[in-house]
């Protein structure tokens, strides 16, 4: 089955472009996305960097759903959320359980199914998280990771502020003319105090004014 992510915008090149420049004395890259409030367009950014770093960076790169909540990222490349975070007590690496993505290089760690989330595992949420991005990070060059949103928080998510702790930098993505300044201010302060590293912000679906 062909994926249904084919996105060659320029935009989105430009984007990780940008990325790659700032990344490019490392030998492995982690990059957790995030955003101030929910529907901002986060998932849209991973699917697409991650085509786009495939095909380009010739590295092996994996794309890793995290946004257990909301899990949308299999949709993209028309896979099943069928990880179950169990399997990873009997595996040395993650490759075992992730799904090809049907582009080359590009593999894909979906959600698990609601039913099957934290089924028989004996770590939270954000723990076991935090656990598998140490894992892609020993077994791909390029991780990109799709997360809940900072705000609102719930005892249930997988906190991004603490997997931005794991990665070598954090992306936040807004919608433009929707996310209030203060809320993208309040969550780019939370991540930053917990010590990520916020490398800058996709303002998506924003029009330039003077050309419209």
């Amino acid at each position: 089955m062909e994926p249904l992510v084919m996105m060659e915008l320029a935009e989105t090149k430009r984007i990780y472009a940008a990325i790659a420049h700032i990344f490019q004395d490392s030998t492995r890259t982690c990059l957790v996305v995030t955003s101030a409030a929910r529907a901002e367009g986060k998932t849209t950014t991973v699917a697409g960097l991650g085509a786009i770093a495939a095909r380009q960076s010739g590295k092996r790169v994996l794309a890793i759903d995290l946004n257990w909540f909301s899990p949308a990222l299999h949709g993209y490349f028309g896979l099943e959320p069928v990880f179950n975070q169990k399997s990873l007590d009997n595996e040395e690496s993650i490759t075992k359980v992730v799904q090809a993505s049907g582009i080359e290089n590009l593999d894909i760690l979906t959600a698990p199914q609601p039913r099957m989330r934290n089924n028989g595992s004996s770590k939270d949420s954000s723990s076991l998280g935090m656990e598998i991005v140490r894992m892609a990070r020993q077994a791909y060059d390029i991780v990109l990771v799709d997360t809940s949103s900072v705000f609102p928080t719930n005892r249930y998510m997988i906190d991004p502020v603490s997997l931005s702790g794991e990665a070598d930098g954090t992306l936040l993505v807004v919608l433009a003319s929707v996310t209030p300044r203060q809320a993208v201010k309040r969550a780019h302060t939370r991540l930053q105090a917990s010590g990520a590293k916020v490398i800058g912000a996709v303002v998506n679906q924003w029009k330039n004014k003077v050309l419209c």
